[in-house]
């Protein structure tokens, strides 16, 4: 017997498809809306401690240049010096005899390695007035650029979080524990995607600081205004591993999926539970089917389920009713049918029985008109040659009279024994006439039709007539016209 499949574990395995799809529709739309929650409220949380930060470094920057330019107008530089010996953010100062082209108090310029200490400094440029304002000269201060960021070296976020400061074109200027410096905070495609991101973070690829992996980053930029003066742009960007970003989000979606799990083998038993209010209604109906397959048409579905099963079997016991009236008016309409198929059978009989009856009678009737016929036939044929004979003689009579042979006739009996003759012809040819039909009858005649002359026709039988009018003193005379057309006859 061909293996079939349960209702009850059809309804499990949808159940839990059912549930397993729902989870992983949901599941699937939980992690990107939740990676997108987490990405987002990670990234605003790491822009505003980039702002932080940034504040202090504008802030730094602010107060050690506005030192600096507070000492430069001292010509004998002590002021200077002092705040150089005193200031540990100071790594040197020179003063430059040239003078350079300053636009207001200063001008800062790029980030410089300095071999001699083996450090990264800042040049600050400070123009040496006098008394006139007259710019006489240029001071060179050096900051030392770890020791000025040393707030963003302390800043820790977990374990892998940084805080790192670059300039307009994305070099780095400051991070913790390096020494060089001057290199690409990441690929040149991420930093431009960065910068014209809406909320100023994103995951970009690390590179060369320790992670080759995706690295989570936020920026802001450093507002101050000796910066803004010189049209140099420096950001703070806080910088860390994103698996570490993610990893609550992460250990969340590997708590959900033991969870699913877990609902699934739920649900098996749950399934076999409701399975059991859809598959006992079924096998009532199976049962009741098998009853009536085996002769108990009374048998009546007991479902109250309230849906469409009971629905089903309801109509499935007025279908069975319906059966069964149908079954007892088919039952009575074979009895009669049978009934009357004796009567017609009966019918049928004497009818045949009157048919041979008559058909014996026909052929008895057919018989006895043969033998008629026969008799007819034979009766023609006998008197035809009966009469032949006579009519020889006296045919021939007639000749030996007409020639004078018994003696001299007149020119009026000699008319008379002509006409005399052809009568004797003429039913001469009637006998023949006769026989001739007796022959169509029997199928061995064959008519030969030809174009004849109607006037001969016509005069022969005159001939014949001519003589009988003469004896009953009768005027006969034929009038035929000469040019009548042949007839076919």
């Amino acid at each position: 017997m061909k293996h079939r499949a349960g209702i009850r574990q059809k309804v499990v395995i949808i159940i839990c498809l059912s549930t397993l799809s729902v989870m992983f529709v949901a599941v699937a739309i939980g992690y990107l809306l939740g990676f997108k929650l987490s990405h987002g409220m990670m990234g605003n949380v790491h822009r505003k401690l980039a702002q932080q930060l940034s504040v202090q470094v504008g802030k730094i920057v602010d107060e050690e240049i506005t030192k600096i330019i507070a000492c430069s107008g001292d010509p004998s530089l002590a002021k200077l010096r002092s705040l150089a010996d005193s200031d540990k953010n100071i790594a040197t100062f020179s003063i430059e005899p040239k003078i350079l082209p300053i636009n207001g108090d200063l001008f800062i310029g790029p980030m410089e390695f300095d071999e001699t200490p083996n450090r990264w400094v800042i040049p600050v440029f400070v123009p040496i007035r006098n008394e006139n304002k007259t710019v006489t000269g240029t001071i060179k201060v050096e900051l030392a650029a770890q020791r000025l960021f040393e707030s963003l070296g302390d800043f820790r976020l977990d374990t892998t979080g940084r805080a790192v400061l670059v300039n307009g074109k994305g070099m780095l200027m400051f991070y913790p524990g390096k020494a060089q410096l001057n290199l690409p905070v990441c690929e040149e495609a991420d930093y431009r995607r960065l910068l014209t991101s809406n909320g100023k973070y994103g995951v970009v690829r690390g590179r060369g600081r320790g992670s080759a992996g995706p690295v989570f980053m936020a920026f802001s930029e450093v507002n101050s205004r000796f910066l803004s003066e010189n049209d140099t742009t420096w950001r703070v960007f806080i910088e860390q591993d994103s698996r570490e970003v993610f990893a609550p989000f992460n250990r969340f979606i590997l708590w959900v999926i033991p969870a699913v799990i877990f609902l699934i083998i739920i649900m098996v038993p749950i399934g076999f539970i409701f399975s059991s209010f859809i598959v006992n209604p079924i096998r009532q109906l199976h049962r009741a089917v098998g009853q009536i397959m085996n002769g108990h048409w009374d048998y009546n579905i007991e479902v109250r389920t309230g849906d469409e099963i009971e629905e089903f079997a309801d109509a499935f016991n007025e279908m069975m009713a319906d059966i069964k009236d149908k079954q007892k008016t088919l039952q009575t309409a074979r009895n009669n049918l049978e009934d009357l198929s004796k009567g017609l059978e009966k019918k049928v009989m004497e009818r045949t029985s009157e048919l041979t009856a008559a058909k014996n009678d026909l052929d008895r009737y057919a018989r006895k008109l043969e033998q008629a016929l026969m008799i007819k036939s034979d009766f023609i044929s006998m008197a035809s040659h009966e009469m032949r004979t006579p009519l020889t003689i006296i045919k021939e009579g007639i000749a030996v009279i007409s020639e004078g042979k018994v003696g001299d006739i007149t020119q009026k009996q000699r008319e008379f024994l002509n006409i005399t003759n052809k009568n004797v012809d003429r039913l001469t040819r009637l006998i023949n006439d006769i026989l001739d039909m007796q022959k169509l009858e029997q199928g061995k005649v064959v008519f030969k039709m030809e174009m004849n002359v109607i006037n001969k026709a016509v005069d022969e039988v005159a001939g014949t007539l001519k003589a009988m009018a003469e004896i009953k003193r009768l005027t006969f005379s034929v009038s035929l016209e000469k040019s009548l057309p042949l007839i076919y006859f």
